[in-house]
């Protein structure tokens, strides 16, 4: 599958632009890159060069042609970057079909022959028509369909055509909460990063939901009580086995079973590994309920670089002396290009990173010599109605995700179960300076400084 990710700030520039011209047909290059994911092709597209009123040859309703002197630009900004190339243009005619006609074919085709030995990555062509957007990768073997479009914001919004997927039965109140909305979940590929307290719960409701499939990354073994008690799908019986098994095989053989027609691909590795990491870009959206800033630090490139909406769920029991059960709290951090990464929050610190990495050995030493701070590497308190509350927060934030209205929610906030109140997290807006700012759209040109072998 091939999945072209357009920044929402170029989608509502685009829009304004091409609509502007309308009934002449109008266009602009976009800066192009890519993720290579695990079986998957990722494009991204994070800026457009918006042309000048001279940089046409032709424009008319029924045709577009750039000139010389506008596509000799896009090119060299292109080499400057280190980009390739996506040349969008409208059709306004609401009665043409969605797709490129065959003199665009023609164009796309005689562009792609010029730009593979000008531009140092890949070169595409879309067109937006009233009724959706539609376009092809150019390879030397021909062109290849791009199967899905999205506007990535603090929105996640399908632009190309929803498919045709046949009604089932089981979804009938589902639609009546969710309206159109229940399509897209229909055709969405979730990554979960985490089969443990959060993630697992959170597995069985994107199945439930009726996601069109759901990668699992967990490298963990099911072999404490503790797991039990939180894991879904999980047995006491489980214990017994031997070896301990996975468990993302636990939570993939519990959903399974529930009888959904939902691919679950279990990958049994730390998402620090490049194999893991590249699995999610082979998805829509990630839900993460990892536990570790390194981990955490690999995902929160996924939105910024790659183009990837990540939610971000962590939870913590607050006790006083005794201990005293004095809070059950839950935070929801959604990441996108827009909204401010887990370094503007201040929720991912580079020692902590650095100490997480030391084998457990010298992480002990440094502990008895007062360097480390006691209980990294150890499992936090946990209860299951807590890592419920936050799974389903997680999964609720995915649909605010998917909505029109989901903008105005925001990026961040935090639900006490114990007082039943809730407070936005600060910051609501990503810092200029910050590396998630720098790398936009970046992709496989900036991949993660951290993924292991």
């Amino acid at each position: 599958m091939i999945r072209l990710a357009v920044h929402q700030e170029v989608v509502d520039a685009l829009l304004l632009h091409l609509q502007a011209a309308a009934p002449d047909e109008e266009g602009a290059f976009c800066l192009l890159r890519e993720g290579r994911g695990r079986k998957d092709l990722r494009l991204l597209a994070a800026e457009v060069l918006l042309p000048g009123p001279d940089d046409w040859d032709i424009q008319n309703p029924g045709q577009l042609q750039p000139g010389a002197v506008y596509c000799s630009r896009a090119i060299s900004h292109a080499i400057n970057q280190g980009a390739g190339l996506l040349f969008i243009h409208s059709h306004p005619d609401p009665r043409y079909p969605v797709g490129l006609s065959p003199t665009d074919v023609n164009a796309v085709q005689a562009l792609g022959q010029e730009f593979q030995h000008l531009v140092d990555g890949p070169f595409g062509a879309i067109v937006v028509s009233p009724n959706g957007w539609a376009g092809v990768l150019w390879t030397a073997d021909g062109l290849v369909p791009i199967d899905r479009i999205w506007g990535v914001g603090r929105t996640l919004t399908l632009l190309s055509p929803l498919p045709h997927i046949h009604e089932q039965p089981a979804d009938a109140r589902q639609r009546c909460a969710l309206g159109d909305i229940q399509d897209v979940i229909r055709l969405l590929d979730m990554g979960v990063v985490s089969a443990g307290g959060l993630g697992s719960p959170s597995v069985e409701q994107l199945v439930r939901m009726g996601v069109n499939s759901v990668v699992v990354i967990d490298n963990d073994h099911l072999d404490t009580p503790s797991n039990v008690r939180r894991v879904f799908g999980s047995r006491m019986r489980d214990l017994s086995r031997d070896p301990p098994p996975l468990k993302v095989d636990v939570v993939g053989d519990h959903v399974d079973d529930l009888g959904f027609d939902v691919k679950v691909v279990r990958v049994p590795k730390d998402v620090r590994t490049e194999d893991a990491f590249r699995s999610l870009l082979d998805c829509d959206a990630v839900l993460c309920g990892t536990d570790t800033h390194g981990s955490r630090a690999i995902i929160n490139e996924l939105p910024s670089v790659y183009l990837l909406p990540v939610i971000d769920v962590g939870v913590r029991v607050s006790a006083r002396a005794g201990p005293t059960l004095a809070g059950l709290v839950a935070e929801v951090r959604v990441l996108t290009p827009v909204t401010p990464c887990l370094w503007c929050r201040k929720t991912i610190n580079a020692d902590m990173i650095r100490i997480e990495n030391l084998p457990a050995e010298e992480r002990a030493r440094l502990a008895r010599e007062g360097y480390v701070i006691d209980g990294i590497g150890e499992p936090a308190p946990s209860v299951i109605a807590l890592t419920v509350l936050g799974s389903g927060l997680g999964t609720c934030a995915l649909l605010t995700m998917l909505s029109e209205d989901g903008s105005v929610v925001p990026p961040g906030y935090i639900v006490d179960g114990f007082l039943g109140d809730a407070i936005i997290s600060q910051p609501y807006d990503p810092k200029s300076s910050c590396r998630c700012q720098q790398r936009l759209g970046r992709g496989d040109t900036k991949p993660p400084g951290f993924l292991r072998g």
